[in-house]
């Protein structure tokens, strides 16, 4: 079972604005008509009860989204591109990983939850939009921005209603079988359970998600053992069963272990409730150690201790009342679902800059950058197009700022002009 995994998300490129006028007999001089492109595909991620891992994510490390389409004739503006939907199991965290420190987008905690984690690209302007008063046969568009780019960790927490932890064999798997309908691996062998197993307390007036993680040893919170990579799933439940082993040579010392590594994982686990049983009452030793420890126990622990036997059914009943006092009959509050689409609203363009390095004069604009993608600077009216555009937003007078004079390079985006 796959909980935790990395990915680098590439949004959409938005779709290129064209540069077109109208063709038609009765209308010579009609003027421009070219529309504007469609927004690049977003990627998504979406959280579906009916998935448990993201095993179906395996060999797929970049997921890219679609470019939008052109813009058209006729000021017909390109279809916008379909978002790319990353599914995973409910109770999933979205973390963006490519700041520092990360920083969490979402936390999908209800069936059809989504969040955006990539941006597509907004969509380039086509000729109609540069017509004015003085400008009104423009040959300039716009290209489409990229897509937000960015790495994510997906971390599944399963949701459950209560967690039981452990020390290998402890018998947590024997019980969530004799407790639910669950059919978890049991042998008596340790570490049997390697990944965690969910079940459902039914049969009462309400159900109640039990979550069987694997066993804990000493040291599971520095990655000793399996419980490092299970522990995060108990961060979601609302009681912790801690079943103690009853075979144990020291029962309040195997209760301290496991509630220390717990209490290590997550300072949120410390006020979670606890309901404690002790197992295998059915073998002697195990029944004389309860006999001996229970008063002991019960101090450390500050609950009464429930002795039980899942082979005779011993002590179940009392310890399903106890589990139905703990989890609170009211459902988890669900999140708000995310938009699939934000307002879309084009970006404000920051001031130009420009710097000199190696003979050539670097002008750093998305506008203008994106303008000199699409148009073609091969025509004389066109660069003179551009030549304002470029005064407009301030570009000339940086050059001038920056010493730049006639017969010298300037690059713009992949684009070089001889400035003149």
């Amino acid at each position: 079972m796959l909980d935790l995994i990395e990915l680098d998300v590439v949004a959409g490129k938005g779709g290129n604005g064209i540069i077109s006028f109208i063709h038609e007999r009765s209308r010579p001089k009609g003027g421009p008509d070219g529309g504007n492109g469609g927004w690049g595909g977003s990627i998504i991620v979406s959280a579906h009860s009916n998935l448990r891992s993201l095993d179906h994510l395996i060999g797929k490390p970049v997921i890219e989204g679609s470019p939008g389409f052109p813009g058209r004739s006729a000021n017909r503006t390109g279809r916008n591109a379909k978002p790319i939907n990353i599914k995973v199991p409910v109770g999933t965290v979205v973390t963006n990983i490519s700041t520092d420190p990360p920083s969490i987008i979402s936390d999908l905690d209800s069936d059809g939850m989504q969040a955006i984690v990539a941006l597509g690209g907004d969509p380039g302007y086509g000729n109609l939009h540069f017509v004015n008063s003085t400008n009104q046969e423009p040959l300039l568009a716009e290209g489409g921005a990229l897509g937000e780019t960015r790495r994510i960790r997906l971390e599944v927490k399963i949701l459950s209603d209560v967690a039981i932890v452990g020390v290998p064999n402890a018998g947590k798997s024997t019980l969530l079988s004799r407790l639910s309908k669950a059919k978890p691996k049991v042998a008596d062998y340790p570490f049997t359970t390697l990944e965690p197993s969910l079940g459902v307390l039914e049969g009462f007036d309400r159900s109640v998600v039990l979550l069987d993680i694997p066993g804990l040893i000493e040291g599971a919170h520095t990655g000793k053992g399996l419980g490092l990579d299970f522990l995060r799933h108990v961060e979601r439940v609302r009681t912790i069963l801690h079943l103690i082993d009853g075979a144990s040579d020291d029962l309040v010392d195997t209760h301290r272990l496991i509630e220390n590594e717990v209490e290590a994982h997550s300072a949120v686990l410390r006020s979670k409730p606890r309901v404690v049983a002790v197992s295998k009452m059915d073998i002697p030793d195990a029944r004389a150690n309860f006999d001996l420890f229970a008063e002991t126990l019960e101090k450390a622990t500050l609950v009464p201790p429930i002795p039980i036997s899942s082979a005779t059914g011993e002590g179940l009943r009392e310890l399903v009342t106890e589990l139905l006092k703990n989890v609170p009959e009211e459902p988890r509050k669900e999140s708000e679902t995310t938009p699939l689409l934000p307002n879309k609203e084009r970006p404000k363009y920051a001031a130009p800059k420009v710097y000199f390095e190696e003979g050539v004069y670097f002008v750093e604009h998305t506008g203008i950058e994106r303008i000199v993608e699409v148009s073609n600077l091969d025509n004389w009216s066109t660069r003179m197009q551009l030549h304002r555009e470029l005064s407009r937003v301030g570009i000339i007078k940086a050059l001038d700022s920056a010493g730049a004079k006639s017969g010298d390079t300037v690059r713009i985006g992949s684009i070089e002009l001889e400035w003149q």
